[in-house]
């Protein structure tokens, strides 16, 4: 497109654009080449922006998002698992903490506005177009507001089925869950473009709210990064083993730790296996108890140079995908994608997926034989597993090809990223003429 048939988009999100978290890489990926002086982001994310895709963000704060009376004050500092905190301070939390449980359970009721000090940001870069991955109350709040105030056509971008974890638990959480759902229910339907992360997610979202959606997820430049691709050579039953990612509790950190084990236990059998796993250490640090059991297990925080991430993964002997088995994160699980999918598959390196087969990655890794999937839950599968896809010549070269076929097919940024940024394109043009009719 030329650069006057951009839109001016406002994008309002927990998740910025970043070279750290999936989100902010997937937004990074499929907004390159977005004019710079048509994007502006309103974000709350913990994790330090980049100005490679845009330059102008406001950072929202409580004036726009606000919780619950007196339990303002106990909400975890960005990056920590707990948030109770040590010493007297701590002590004085832990009162609070258990009414918030007994109360409201994981997640505490919040609210949005739009403060005169974003109105006046937002009126000063004159959007076109509202982008959302939408959130919490507060942030659909905000949403709402923005998109209300300046009439402006929204398109909604949900990554993963936080709405079937939000707001659970607790005597008095089902309001704010009733209210989530009235907020998010209103949001779909009235936007100009709905989009998911996958087919799965699609079909059920479709379903769901009576209205179609698109999916669109991280996406790679294949011309650029294939060519670090190698052919899966046969490591002999040996490995360099490799993950890259979040490491969630709610998400991944069972499974990874059973993925630690079973590499801890092959090295003990005589296997030359080492697995290495790269995650920011915002999150992954406090698990490094549960993760580096053994002395062939490294935790390094994440790879944010391009070059360097692609050429990691691609000089592997194995990638692992792996998902919790647990009802909560199949919940949250079953219809999302994982942001280094597309990457995994581009590399060729030979992939191990972890996982229940009721969630999106397992099923498509199933559907289009990209991946030795493991569906058994234990130590001894996965071990089994390991050992298999690291000696198993054919299995390797299979897998490889595969995977390198989706990627092109499927996740190759120029045709993904150019059809994501025409269908905005739509959208704006769309919502203009309704506006003028």
């Amino acid at each position: 497109m030329s650069s006057a048939a951009y839109p001016r988009v406002l994008f309002i999100t927990p998740a910025a654009f970043n070279r750290t978290t999936g989100g902010g890489i997937t937004f990074g990926n499929l907004f390159a080449g977005w004019p710079k002086d048509r994007i502006a982001t309103a974000h709350n994310d913990p994790v330090p922006t980049t100005t490679e895709t845009c330059e102008r963000y406001y950072r929202l704060g409580p004036e726009e998002i606000r919780r619950w009376g007196p339990l303002e004050r106990i909400a975890p500092a960005a990056g920590r698992s707990g948030g109770g905190g040590t010493g007297a301070a701590g002590g004085r939390r832990a009162p609070l903490q258990a009414a918030k449980g007994l109360l409201f359970g994981e997640q505490l009721p919040d609210t949005g506005r739009l403060s005169a000090a974003l109105e006046r940001w937002i009126a000063e870069f004159e959007p076109e177009l509202l982008y959302t991955i939408l959130g919490t109350n507060a942030m659909m709040d905000l949403v709402d507001a923005v998109q209300r105030r300046y009439a402006l056509p929204l398109v909604v971008h949900l990554m993963d089925d936080w709405p079937e974890v939000s707001y659970r638990g607790g005597m008095l959480g089902f309001l704010a869950r009733r209210r989530m759902e009235r907020l998010l229910g209103r949001l779909v339907r009235s936007a100009a473009l709905r989009l998911g992360i996958c087919d799965a997610m699609c079909e059920a979202y479709a379903l769901r709210y009576g209205v179609s959606f698109e999916p669109f997820q991280n996406t790679v430049d294949g011309a650029r990064w294939s060519a670090l691709a190698r052919p899966a050579s046969d490591p002999a039953g040996r490995g360099d083993v490799v993950y890259v990612g979040s490491v969630l509790p709610i998400a991944q950190l069972d499974a990874l730790a059973d993925c630690c084990t079973a590499v801890a236990k092959l090295g003990r059998d005589g296997v030359a296996v080492r697995l290495s796993i790269y995650s920011p250490a915002v999150y992954a640090e406090s698990h490094r108890e549960r993760l580096v059991v053994a002395p062939n297990i490294e935790l390094h925080d994440t790879i944010t140079d391009d070059q360097a991430f692609f050429r990691r993964i691609a000089a592997a002997d194995a990638l692992l995908l792996p998902a919790n088995f647990d009802a909560r994160a199949v919940r949250l699980l079953r219809y999302s994608m994982p942001t280094k999918v597309p990457a995994y598959l581009f590399c060729g390196t030979p992939i191990l997926a972890y996982g229940p087969g009721a969630i999106a990655q397992t099923r498509y890794a199933l559907e289009y034989d990209w991946a030795h999937v493991v569906t058994e839950q234990g130590v001894e599968p996965l071990a089994a597993g390991l050992r298999r896809l690291l000696g198993d010549a054919p299995l390797r070269a299979r897998l490889s090809a595969n995977a390198r076929r989706v990627a092109l097919e499927r996740h190759d940024a120029g045709e993904v990223r150019t059809r994501f940024q025409q269908r905005l394109a739509q959208a704006a043009r769309a919502g203009s003429v309704r506006a003028l009719g």
